[in-house]
């Protein structure tokens, strides 16, 4: 990630989050702050004294740990009962099967690295301070416009793509809706970036056997709501040296709030809102929540703010400034039981039709986090290169 903003020219605009920022969790009406390093696991009070001792058995191997509900509700806003460990949380379920637990197999892991020498670091980088987050100056949106710019023309805008049809030769005709109409043009390689369901339609004509396997990941409906407060609106007990401190909370829907969590924006990043006030920005939806599509703007922040005056803004404030209410009828692609399979069929049958140099990619195949889509963007690029390179060399021949 910090690679892709040296390259895209934006060092000087990043900004990260305080590492030791707390994140909380809503648990029996209260929020209770994450445990983030090893001695504050004997006195954190989000689990009971025997929750505690059935995870530390369970990182051992001993017995099954706790449901994760709060990950899959904040990563995913998916259904804990659905969704696949190995595939929605990859590195978690590779500790486990390498080590025989979450413990054995940090443990291997440590060796492993410990064995293995270790790859200068790129000098450019930034050093950030410990785990955090990050975003820019003036939000997300400068990574995109950031990368169109160094692109230039090559970036074409407002073009959508409606139809793949493979030539004899081997190479892609793209015909594209534009503002100035119609436009076609070939290409040998074609990246497809696009949600599954839209690659499934594009897809189809080429290969029913892709386009089926593609039809068969599930979009929950997500909202992302950004409210504003006065500070004075927050309750005293949720205030921190007299500030609203951390990087927000996250709601398990066992504990009766509809909203799934809360990011504290101006508490994160600098100039995210003028002096005397907070921003939030607050997600509502997902997988056990799809009622959120008959929803207008208004009763979502309506359905927030309900929620955030009983654990965070004091029930005697004013209504909340509303900044932006962003409805996605298919947001997040959830990694249920079977993710791998289906994904593999899908490539399986454009590999074994014939369509070299097409290419699956997005979230629903790297993982939904910004930063595995940005890995994920490296690693489809290397894949385009050695592809090409083939091709030439036999072209050459």
């Amino acid at each position: 990630m910090l690679t892709m903003v040296v390259d895209s020219g934006l060092k000087d605009d990043l900004v990260l989050g305080d590492p030791n920022a707390p994140r909380f969790v809503l648990w029996d009406g209260k929020l209770r702050p994450v445990p983030s390093k090893p001695t504050d696991l004997p006195v954190f009070d989000l689990m009971s004294f025997g929750g505690k001792l059935r995870a530390g058995f369970g990182a051992l191997g001993l017995r099954p740990p706790p449901p994760l509900e709060m990950l899959y509700a904040g990563v995913y806003a998916g259904d804990p009962s659905k969704l696949s460990m190995k595939a929605a949380f990859g590195k978690v379920w590779n500790l486990e099967q390498n080590g025989g637990s979450i413990i054995g197999g940090a443990f291997k892991a440590i060796q492993k690295r410990a064995s293995s020498p270790k790859p200068p670091r790129d000098m450019r980088l930034p050093k950030p301070k410990g785990q955090t987050v990050g975003s820019f100056r003036k939000g997300l949106v400068m990574l995109p416009e950031a990368i169109s710019a160094r692109l230039g023309s090559k970036v074409k805008l407002s073009w959508k793509l409606t139809s793949i049809v493979q030539l004899e030769n081997g190479r892609y005709n793209l015909t594209y809706e534009t503002p100035e109409g119609l436009v076609s043009l070939q290409s040998q390689s074609v990246v497809m970036t696009v949600p599954s369901h839209v690659a499934s339609n594009l897809l189809r004509p080429l290969s029913a056997a892709a386009a089926d396997a593609l039809s068969k990941f599930y979009y929950p409906p997500v909202a992302a709501v950004s409210i504003s407060y006065p500070k004075a609106a927050i309750r005293t007990e949720c205030l921190i040296d007299g500030e609203l401190k951390g990087f927000g909370q996250l709601h398990p829907r066992s504990q009766g709030v509809e909203t799934l969590g809360t990011i504290y924006s101006s508490s994160l990043f600098p100039n995210r809102a003028p002096p005397g006030r907070i921003l939030l920005l607050n997600y509502i939806g997902g997988a056990t929540n799809p009622g959120i599509l008959s929803k207008t703007e208004s009763q979502l922040v309506e359905a927030v703010d309900r929620d955030l005056r009983k654990i965070l803004i004091n029930g005697s404030a004013k209504d909340p400034l509303t900044l932006g209410v962003r409805v996605w009828p298919q947001a997040i692609p959830q990694f249920l039981i079977g993710h791998f399979d289906i994904l593999d069929a899908a490539k399986s049958a454009l590999s074994n039709g014939g369509f070299r140099g097409l290419f699956l990619g997005g979230n629903y195949v790297t993982g939904v986090a910004l930063g595995r889509c940005v890995e994920g963007a490296y690693e489809v690029a290397t894949e385009v290169t050695d592809f090409l390179s083939k091709y030439l060399y036999k072209q050459s021949q």
